[in-house]
């Protein structure tokens, strides 16, 4: 028999380094990492009371009565957040084991994005903060409608924008198949409520024509190959955007991100998800160790749904078949616009599209790091962008997003300096969610236990999406 997972009252006598019932305390001998000029800061320390931040000052100004954790040779970073995933109740401790303290949710059924939130953003829950868009609105075509609201009118965009502002999510998302007017409805009826719009783009909207109406981020670079070649995807009768990257013309890809800058407009490439894609023929990605914390189900579906030969592959009538030439053609034609995106200091975000094709909570946004990396991103830039600017981004920098007095404490203890080796970034020795601390292997041990209990259960929720 296997060893016993660990229950979540077991978790909170196992931290040693942070007794239960600690209100106040500080984090000595470590260094800081600033968000604001990406420098890392010595001898400075953190005073926690309670939830939140006291005090961010010189080692030597502390109070001399205040419990002292000492850390030396480590850095201390905000918590990370994901920008972009699509939750599952399982979720919650592996994101929170990878330091990932805060998400946001864009795509799921509506009831149970709602309790997931309320259940993930209780005190004590071993799961990141939560954000939610809801279900995406698009028009008829989507593939996933699990996660979709299906609009067909611009009147009927309004309305669904109205019942979502009404029911209290966050953020609205539009995506791929809806057509002009109705994209224009949903983003001045969200306009009217004061709501950030992010959309996955496709055919009928491009980036170019999405910037001009007014959204505030675009996914995964999608609309983008349809604005740089404009011509060819209005003339054509199919969606061929997969095949559009395989051209770039340095003259179009600037004028559109001049037009990207001019309008300050979020890119949350998500890079890892297409490079997932255009490798979906490699064995090791579903025989990754990563893979023992998630469900059979879900592997099930990866295999199914993304089999390495695309003759299986069941896609939209309107979508060509990617093939693998086509697919490595596509990614690297992004992973140039994406440089061109970080040389010209565009607002890059760092999202994962968990649990997408073998993608796994926490665990991908780290791949997702060292994608951006590749593309040229600093280590500095990077962290800055996986933390301070998601916070922005999803209108939560007042309570989060950076080390300062009267933010939540929610940050992560690393061994070493990710400035100096990005991988330090995922030696996390302690994360904290709202001053309490946690130790990784002991969250991931407890995630598998959850994992197996969602196995024995089969929600009908879980089988109606995988």
């Amino acid at each position: 028999m296997g060893k016993k997972p660990i229950s979540k009252k077991q978790i909170k006598t196992i931290n040693l380094n942070f007794p239960e019932n600690l209100d106040n305390y500080a984090i000595v001998d470590a260094s800081i990492f600033d968000v604001y000029t990406g420098a890392i800061k010595k001898e400075t320390a953190v005073l926690i009371e309670g939830k939140k931040f006291s005090t961010v000052c010189p080692q030597v100004n502390l109070p001399q009565n205040v419990k002292k954790i000492s850390c030396p040779g480590c850095t201390i970073l905000p918590g990370l957040i994901d920008v972009h995933v699509h939750t599952e109740d399982w979720h919650g401790p592996l994101f929170l084991a990878m330091g990932v303290t805060t998400v946001r949710d864009v795509g799921c059924e509506l009831e149970a994005v709602l309790s997931r939130r309320t259940w993930w953003n209780s005190e004590g829950t071993l799961a990141p903060h939560l954000l939610c868009t809801g279900p995406v609105l698009d028009c008829p075509g989507n593939t996933w409608p699990a996660t979709t609201q299906i609009v067909k009118s611009p009147e009927d965009a309004r309305a669904q924008v109205n019942y979502l502002v009404q029911r209290g999510v966050d953020q609205i998302k539009t995506y791929a198949f809806l057509d002009r007017p109705c994209f224009e409805a949903i983003l001045s009826q969200a306009q009217i409520h004061g709501k950030f719009v992010l959309s996955h783009l496709g055919k009928n909207v491009d980036a170019r024509q999405a910037i001009e109406a007014g959204v505030n981020e675009i996914e995964h670079l999608s609309g983008v190959s349809e604005a740089m070649w404009w011509e060819q995807n209005q003339s054509s009768q199919t969606w061929d955007w997969i095949k559009l990257w395989a051209y770039i013309d340095k003259e179009r890809m600037n004028r559109l991100i001049d037009l990207i800058l001019e309008k300050d407009i979020w890119m949350a490439v998500t890079r890892i998800v297409w490079l997932r894609l255009a490798s979906t023929w490699d064995t090791s990605l579903i025989n990754h160790p990563q893979m023992k914390y998630t469900t059979g189900a879900l592997r099930e579906y990866w295999e199914k749904r993304f089999p390495r030969s695309i003759e299986k592959t069941k896609v939209p009538d309107k979508m060509p078949l990617p093939n693998r030439i086509d697919r490595s053609q596509q990614v690297a034609g992004m992973s140039i616009f994406t440089s061109e995106l970080i040389r010209n200091g565009a607002k890059i975000l760092v999202g994962s599209d968990t649990p997408f094709p073998y993608l796994m909570p926490g665990f991908s946004f780290h791949d997702e790091i060292k994608a951006l990396l590749d593309c040229g991103m600093s280590e500095s830039e990077v962290i800055k962008a996986a933390t301070l600017y998601a916070a922005e981004a999803l209108g939560i920098d007042d309570v989060t997003g950076s080390i300062d007095e009267g933010k939540r404490a929610d940050f992560i203890i690393v061994d070493g300096n990710p400035i100096d080796d990005i991988q330090a970034l995922q030696k996390i020795k302690m994360v904290v969610k709202e001053g309490y601390g946690y130790k990784p292997e002991s969250l991931l041990e407890y995630a598998i236990g959850v994992t197996q209990r969602v196995e024995q259960k089969r929600k009908k929720r879980f089988d109606s999406i995988y």
